[in-house]
């Protein structure tokens, strides 16, 4: 997938992104960033984002710089484990970031292309406003040459 194309499956393909109204900000081979608005339907009793919707924007980011490190090659992407960390309550609109484990795609398109399948973990974070971190942990993926 191109980047193109991952704009579009995170805006328009994955109905839960969709739902929640997770928008694509920034796509590169190596890393994501996916905004997560705030809508008082997203909160949890105390008023700040549940958990889970931070989870979702999170593997949304992960999902996406997955698939572009494969940019070129035909895969299948899902999310085969994960490990957050909830720092503090969240507020307000947030932004999930999502960073590949390697700096240089080219060693996983080979990987891929030499074993057909592979697990890679990738950081996440989710970030409020102000640039403060609310949750931090990794989504290991599950990549599958097609």
């Amino acid at each position: 997938m191109n980047p193109v194309d991952v704009l579009d499956l995170v805006s328009k393909r994955i109905p839960l992104a969709k739902r929640l109204g997770i928008q694509a900000l920034d796509v590169s081979s190596t890393s994501t960033r996916v905004l997560l608005p705030f809508d008082a339907e997203l909160a949890n009793h105390g008023g700040t984002v549940h958990v889970s919707a931070q989870f979702a924007a999170a593997e949304t980011a992960a999902l996406a710089a997955g698939l572009l490190s494969c940019n070129g090659l035909d895969v299948t992407c899902h999310s085969k484990g994960c490990e957050l960390r909830f720092r503090k309550p969240a507020r307000g609109d947030l932004q999930a970031s999502a960073q590949m484990p390697s700096s240089d795609p080219s060693e996983l398109k080979q990987r891929l292309v030499s074993e057909g399948k592979v697990d890679v973990p990738v950081l996440v974070e989710v970030t409020d406003g102000s640039g403060e971190r609310v949750a931090e942990g990794s989504v290991t993926l599950s990549l599958r040459r097609m």
